[in-house]
């Protein structure tokens, strides 16, 4: 970077941190929340607070669903498009010389809201050009390499024609990203050229083109090395602030003066995250407003602005100031909330599949395992035969356990008698037959609680009606859960049986899912978060988290204040959840500040002990 420009960086410094300060509180306390409520309110347009897994895809098809897709995604692109925005004008003002008026850039943003809400919508457009012949490929190599079998079976064996989908997919992709990045390099200029000139969407793309023309190469290697920059930096960061925080867990975390320094060092994740956000979006900027295609097409401003005296600089401090200490606030809460792991907190343990580790899933062994071994529910899959068999079994087929290439729909009970489904686990399970879930139920009773997953593969009959009859004459319906990914089959189940409890299974959605009328939430970890999590309990509801299969994400999840580990390894969740139990609040501290700089290889050092003895 030549001298002029660092030059430029130091002079927007200030200003930027303002900006950036300001548009975050911003973000927290206005925009984010009315973009929430605004998809909220599309959603239920369609008569459901929430629309999820199963359905999501043919809510997005339906007109409504569309509606709800457009308005998320242009508002979620407005958003980002009033931050960058800022930026440009801070950045463009300094590097022509010009003193920088917070008032006035975002008198800007607000003027012209109406173009930049334009230019969203044009943004979510072109993506969804992109996207979808993506889609349309991947529809396409589903149905000519993976229309033979379930879809978990090809993920889970991954055999030649999977890995020659995933190819498919993966050119088809690449080309969208490099589609995308051409276009983002032509048109990056399109926001600064709107807000610093009084034209119209349709002129600036026009503009942005003449003034890119011969330069996306000279763009695309200013942004790589920009891009580069900033790994490193990141990475830097990253890495010093790991090491100290390994060095503090290490120390006695028992004391008042580490309880201390957990707040310390809290303190300066909360300060140093934030500030390498900023960095990376004025870097991205930079790219484009350093660059002489930006001498054409953006002008300097035509006014004469007066220098800020000092009574509006020592406003600017104290709002930077009252800024910065609200999302450091925030931010610390989320670090040092004793009452999100509280130590008295009873976290229970499901075997996932009744336990998939060490017996095969879905089968009498592994029942008998996961009691064994100290799971408090074990979860099954229940699902239709041909003649109205309720019976276990995870995958739409039998190909992967059984090695037969039928539906479960297609056959009747008795021709599943005589299946062997243990020897694709081992040798020693080759006895193991597709249970009913009377007989699984019966075999569980007084023993460990059930959590019974009704599975919707478009073929059944009266699958909650038969569940339910099973568990109520097995005398188990007192201990266990009926939980399912479609919310209709719930429905059914509570019309039916009001007593029994209800879980949502969540992967994906949109809309109020706390409207949902269900007693616990078994989200991906991807959706477990704390906010989530803490916004389900206060309205009374359990959180359930799956498939935890590692110290780190079961350890997360406890600290995150889970209620239930779904895991296919009871033994270690068991084993992890007495380590935890045994933590001190500052370590809990630390933990906390560990996921926000949750590197796999830190997880790993952190969530100690390293080895099953340790446990």
């Amino acid at each position: 970077m030549a001298y002029s420009e660092f030059a430029i960086i130091l002079r927007a410094a200030w200003p930027l941190l303002v900006f950036e300060a300001t548009v975050a509180i911003a973000a927290v306390v206005l925009l984010e929340p009315l973009l929430v409520l605004l998809v909220e309110r599309v959603v239920s347009l369609g008569g459901d607070p929430f629309v999820g897994n199963t359905a999501l895809v043919s809510f997005v098809l339906s007109p409504g669903g569309m509606v709800a897709l457009a308005t998320a995604a242009t508002s979620s692109i407005l958003v980002n498009i009033i931050e960058l925005g800022g930026v440009s004008l801070v950045l463009w003002d300094a590097r022509v010389q010009l003193p920088v008026r917070q008032l006035e850039i975002w008198r800007s943003l607000v003027r012209r809201l109406p173009v930049l809400l334009t230019i969203s919508a044009c943004g979510f457009a072109a993506a969804l050009l992109l996207a979808a012949p993506v889609a349309a490929i991947g529809f396409a190599a589903r149905h000519w390499f993976l229309s033979s079998g379930d879809l978990y079976f090809y993920i889970s064996t991954r055999p030649p024609e999977f890995l020659r989908a995933v190819a498919v997919i993966g050119v088809a992709a690449a080309i969208a990203v490099c589609t995308g990045v051409y276009v983002l390099l032509r048109f990056g200029l399109v926001v600064p050229i709107c807000l610093l000139r009084p034209l119209g969407v349709g002129q600036a793309l026009h503009l942005a083109l003449q003034a890119t023309a011969g330069r996306p190469r000279a763009l695309m290697l200013r942004l790589l090395g920009v891009g580069a920059s900033l790994i490193v930096l990141w990475w830097m960061t990253l890495s010093v602030l790991a090491r100290l925080l390994l060095w503090v867990f290490a120390r006695s975390t028992t004391d008042a003066t580490s309880h201390w320094s957990s707040i310390g060092l809290a303190v300066i994740v909360t300060v140093a995250l934030p500030a390498l956000a900023a960095i990376t979006r004025t870097g991205v900027v930079w790219v484009f407003v350093a660059d002489r295609a930006a001498d054409e097409a953006l002008p300097a401003r035509p006014e004469s602005r007066p220098t800020p005296n000092a009574l509006e600089r020592l406003g600017l401090v104290g709002l930077v100031l009252l800024c910065t200490a609200i999302l450091a606030a925030a931010l610390v809460e989320a670090f040092w909330v004793s009452d999100v792991a509280d130590p008295a907190h009873i976290v229970a343990i499901t075997a996932h599949r009744a336990g998939s580790t060490r017996a095969p899933e879905n089968t009498l062994a592994a029942l008998q395992n996961a009691i064994a071994e100290g799971a408090d529910v074990v979860e099954v899959d229940a699902q239709e035969t041909a003649d109205g068999e309720v019976v276990l079994l995870h995958d739409t087929d039998l190909r992967r356990v059984a090695g037969v290439a039928r539906s479960i729909w297609d056959l009747q009970y008795a021709a599943l008698q005589g299946l062997d489904v243990g020897s694709w686990f081992s040798p020693a399970f080759k006895a193991e037959r597709i249970p009913t879930l009377r007989a699984f139920a019966a075999a569980s009773r007084g023993r460990v609680r059930l959590n019974v997953e009704l599975k919707n593969n478009g073929h059944g009959e009266d699958l909650a009606a038969r569940v339910v009859n099973i568990l109520r004459e097995t005398g188990t319906a007192d201990q266990a859960a009926i939980s399912s990914l479609d919310i209709e089959l719930l429905r059914q189940v509570r019309r039916i049986a009001p007593q029994i409890k209800l879980g949502l299974i969540l992967a994906a959605g949109v809309g109020n899912f706390r409207g949902v009328d269900a007693n616990f939430f078994a989200l991906s970890r991807r959706l477990a978060t704390p906010a989530v999590i803490g916004q389900l309990h206060a309205i009374g509801r359990e959180v359930h988290v799956w498939t935890l299969n590692d110290k780190p994400a079961i350890g997360q999840a406890m600290l995150d204040g889970a209620d239930n580990i779904i895991t296919s390894d009871p033994v270690l969740a068991a084993k992890m959840r007495s380590w935890f139990r045994g933590l001190s609040e500052p370590e809990r501290a630390l933990l906390r500040v560990g996921r926000f700089l949750g590197t796999s290889s830190l997880q790993a050092k952190i969530y100690r002990p390293s080895t099953d003895d340790d446990l």
